[in-house]
C-alpha cells in the first residue's frame, strides 16, 4: 500500500471513531482493527471488532453508512471511496490458537 492509501485510511478511521460510541451497549466494546483503503481509492474496507455482538455493530454501522460517507466527502474531496465494513475474527482465531497451544 503507498503512503497515499494509507493517509485516507487514517482520514476514514478519524471519521468512523465517534461514531463507534454510539453502537448499542449490548455490542460492548467495539473497536477497528484496521481500515484497508485500495490504491485507485475505490475502496475502503474497515475492520471491526466487539466484544459481545459483532454483527449488531455491523449492523448497525452499515446503517450509519449514509452518514459516514457524507462527512467522509467533506473532509475528503478527491475521490470518496464506497466503505464496507468487515468483522475481523484474527483476534479470535489468535485466542483459540493460544488455546489449542495449552
Amino acid at each position: 500500500m503507498s503512503k497515499r492509501p494509507k493517509m485516507l485510511a487514517s482520514v476514514v478511521r478519524d471519521i468512523i471513531a465517534p461514531v463507534l460510541r454510539e453502537c448499542p451497549s449490548e455490542c460492548g466494546m467495539v473497536s477497528i482493527t484496521e481500515v484497508e483503503v485500495t490504491d485507485d481509492f475505490s475502496y475502503a474496507t474497515v475492520y471491526i471488532s466487539a466484544l459481545k455482538e459483532p454483527e449488531l455493530a455491523l449492523k448497525f454501522l452499515e446503517g450509519k453508512l449514509f452518514e459516514l460517507t457524507r462527512s467522509l466527502g467533506q473532509l475528503y474531496r478527491k475521490r470518496i471511496p464506497t466503505l464496507r465494513f468487515r468483522l475481523d475474527y484474527r483476534t479470535e482465531r489468535g485466542g483459540r490458537i493460544d488455546e489449542l497451544l495449552r
